[in-house]
């Protein structure tokens, strides 16, 4: 029950954030201008590469923390947190130093007026700065998610996110600008971990983070993890962030923005997506474990399945509504941004089928080949990118984007979780893939039934219009896409909740 608990509130996590996104981006646009818009993008972009910085360590320490959790060895479990305390705090020490050394450099190697070249040095000093303290606070996210919490982490961070929205509103209307929406953003994401540190004592049972715990044999041993998830973090890092840096290298910022309005819907359906499979990952290392391969197998096929069931519909339906979202969102100066969210949508569907399968490799001890997929991947969408865009401009980025997610991510990561868990690549087709399919077909048809209709040129037809069409796909799934043994054991589940048998009691009537 805890399993499902996590994959519903990390829903309830993003979909509300995805609501903030969809009201605040056109309120920010209004409030700073397209140019400004196009920069707080590329600021975003030269941060996240100061995230990689956590070198895959991130994601060693849930591995760890699950795996220890589920053998119950608290001891090991406290040594390699203190170790980690100490590799995240001197990397905490080099992300300032590198943000010193680097943030006026930077700001020259672009193309920026003296004021937009100021603006972007103060930021990145402020959000790099936040960057350089989460890398020690991140480990108390890392225990609560390991030790299968990870709903407590969604309901903080929710939270958080009102009240980034919220502060974001109160400095843009101060007048603060840019620096206001950095002072919003680098205030919320600090004190989204520091809310997590007195549950994380309270919740793990024997937690110490004792300098003496510090040892030098798990720090090789845990880097010769994270090595390999680190860049599988830098491949998806440049996928999802490096995009506007290229684009700015041979385009102005107008483009840069046009491009990052159809790049956040892309990346908010990629993470709406991704939210599934990052519930079920520390289930993963537990059953690793445990040594239950069953239920590793029943993650790849089952999950996927679940997975694209989710998946499907809503990129489907904001495929065949992408023009008219991106119009009634933003307005018609980012109407270019509606062919390239098409593209980018695709990409999305491709990366969606490979999630759980990277998960299954890189928790199983095949971190390795996750690595190196997600690495060709990146350099193959970066040098497509750089490529293309010299001659078909922002469609040539996007095209990129697909060819490496169909290329590299689905066709080579999905075909090796099945070799390693020894399923055939049919098999994963058949019970995971094609299951989610039959279902498309009426709902599309209800949505092109209904804007031939009532053509959906605002979010008031948009929105009931793929809803209908979204729940004719959900109800046509419950008979294509569910087997009949899970069927029955849902509508027992459902009548048991609806009846529930009244319990009987030792204690004698008085």
């Amino acid at each position: 029950m805890r399993w499902v608990l996590n994959i519903a509130s990390n829903y309830l996590r993003f979909l509300v954030g995805m609501v903030v996104v969809f009201f605040l981006t056109p309120y920010i646009v209004a409030r700073l201008g397209v140019d400004l818009f196009g920069l707080w993008s590329l600021i975003f972009a030269v941060v996240g590469i100061f995230g990689l910085l956590d070198l895959g360590f991130a994601t060693a320490a849930v591995k760890y923390v699950a795996e220890l959790t589920a053998s119950q060895d608290h001891a090991g479990r406290n040594q390699v947190l203190a170790t980690l305390l100490g590799v995240y705090s001197a990397l905490g020490l080099l992300c300032l130093a590198l943000v010193a050394t680097l943030a006026g450099p930077v700001a020259l190697g672009f193309e920026l007026s003296p004021d937009q070249r100021q603006t972007f040095t103060w930021v990145l000093w402020l959000l790099g700065s936040v960057v350089a303290l989460n890398f020690p606070l991140s480990l108390f996210k890392a225990i609560l998610v390991g030790t299968g919490r990870m709903s407590l982490v969604n309901l903080v961070e929710l939270g958080t996110t009102l009240a980034n929205a919220a502060l974001i509103v109160l400095l843009l209307e101060a007048g603060l600008g840019l620096l206001g929406l950095a002072i919003a953003t680098a205030s919320t994401l600090l004190l989204a971990t520091l809310l997590l540190i007195p549950f994380a004592y309270h919740l793990t049972p024997e937690l110490s983070f004792s300098p003496r715990l510090f040892s030098l044999r798990r720090v090789r041993e845990l880097t010769q993890i994270s090595v390999y998830f680190f860049i599988a973090n830098v491949a998806v890092l440049i996928i999802l962030r490096i995009d506007p840096v290229v684009i700015k290298a041979f385009l102005p910022l107008s483009a840069v923005a046009v491009y990052a309005v159809a790049a956040k819907v892309s990346e908010y359906t990629y993470l709406l997506n991704k939210q599934f499979s990052n519930a079920l990952m520390p289930l993963v290392s537990q059953s690793q474990g445990a040594g239950d391969a069953a239920t590793i197998r029943r993650i790849l096929l089952d999950g996927t399945r679940y997975l694209l069931a989710i998946a499907v519909p809503f990129i489907a339906l904001l495929f065949f509504h992408a023009e008219a979202f991106i119009l009634a969102w933003m307005g018609p100066d980012f109407a270019a941004a509606g062919p390239l969210l098409r593209l980018l949508l695709i990409a999305v569907f491709f990366t969606s089928l490979q999630l759980n399968a990277a998960n299954v490799l890189g928790m199983t001890g095949h971190h390795r080949l996750v690595a190196f997929a997600m690495g060709g991947s990146a350099l193959v969408n970066l040098a497509l990118s750089i490529l293309l865009i010299q001659f078909l401009g922002l469609t040539g980025v996007a095209l990129a984007t697909v060819a490496a997610a169909l290329l590299v991510e689905t066709l080579v990561i999905v075909p090796l979780a099945c070799v390693r868990l020894g399923l055939k690549s049919w098999t994963f087709l058949k019970d995971a893939i094609l299951p989610a399919v039959p279902a498309l077909i009426p709902a599309l048809g209800v949505a092109w039934l209904f804007d031939r209709q009532w053509p959906a040129d605002h979010f008031s037809a948009i929105l009931p219009q793929g809803a209908a069409a979204a729940l004719i796909y959900f109800n046509v799934f419950v008979w294509t896409g569910v087997r009949a043994e899970e069927r029955r054991q849902l509508m027992a589940r459902l009548r048991n909740r609806r009846h529930p048998r009244p319990t009987t009691s030792s204690r004698k009537p008085v």
